[in-house]
């Protein structure tokens, strides 16, 4: 199943996205690119908020994370 993440929710990256962007990495998305396959576009950052790229990523390779 694949998991619908709505425009600012902040996601953690669950595999390697490429040279900057590895598992764990933490983003939001940016914009909903199509909600029934699940694709998203998405700023990474890195733990002092700069950000590291934006992409658009499969929903299957992202999952939620809660802030607080």
């Amino acid at each position: 199943m694949i998991k619908k993440f709505d425009e600012y929710d902040v996601v953690v990256a669950r595999v390697d996205l490429g040279q900057n962007v590895k598992a764990g990495t933490m983003g939001a998305i940016l914009l909903v690119l199509d909600q029934e396959s699940g694709v998203y576009e998405v700023e990474f950052v890195d733990d002092h908020g700069a950000t590291l790229e934006v992409m658009t990523v499969d929903g299957e390779n992202l999952q939620g994370r809660k802030l607080g």
